[in-house]
This record gives structure tokens, C-alpha cells and sequence, in this order.
């Protein structure tokens, strides 16, 4: 039974995707931090204030996962004074696991 779990868990890590262990990485990639920064505004919110203001919102997650898939407007419009996050035409196009991971670690900050 112990070698069952032990392969379960060694396979299951090997499902995982790339970036998984790296989200920081992943921000990277898709120019993430071409407008945010961890812990000061710039164009766009910290993440660091993204994660202050929405700790606690049990609709957050999904709602930020639907922005950075969607961009701001479809995704209720402002929500973070006049900024808006740019639809995906003119920017990186991010996975809805990738979305998820993005925004479940900015949530953990």
C-alpha cells in the first residue's frame, strides 16, 4: 500500500505542469511585470495590494482569474480605480490553469 502511494504522489508531481513550482517565473514569461511589481504599484496594482484588498473575498479568485483571462471591462468593469487590465489582443494570452495559478499565488501573499 505504501509503494502505491508513494508512485500516486511521484506521478502526480510529474503531471504537473512546467511552471508549477515557479509562479514567479510564470509572471515573468507572460510580461506580467511589465505592469505589476510584488510590492509597489506601477502601471498596474502590486500584487501585494492585489492580494490586501481582495483577502478575505470568498468571489475573489474567480473574478481575478476571469480579469487576467478576459481583461477588466468583461470581467466587470473597473475594480481598481480607473485601471483596467487590457484585454488579451494586446497582450500575452494566459491558460485558465495558468490564470489559476497566477492568481492563487498572488491571493497567498
Amino acid at each position: 500500500m505504501k509503494k502505491v502511494i508513494v508512485s500516486a504522489a511521484f506521478f502526480g508531481v510529474l503531471a504537473m505542469p512546467a511552471w508549477a513550482g515557479d509562479v514567479e517565473t510564470l509572471a515573468k514569461e507572460k510580461e506580467c511585470m511589465s505592469c505589476h511589481a510584488l510590492d509597489k504599484d506601477a502601471i498596474g496594482p502590486a500584487f501585494a495590494s492585489i492580494a490586501n484588498k481582495y483577502k478575505g473575498n470568498k468571489r475573489a479568485e474567480a473574478m481575478l482569474v476571469s480579469t487576467v483571462l478576459k481583461g477588466s471591462p468583461s470581467a466587470g468593469g473597473y475594480h481598481w480605480g480607473t485601471k483596467k487590465m487590457p484585454p488579451p489582443s494586446v497582450r500575452q494570452s494566459v491558460s485558465a490553469d495558468e490564470a489559476k495559478a497566477l492568481i492563487d499565488w498572488i491571493l497567498a501573499m
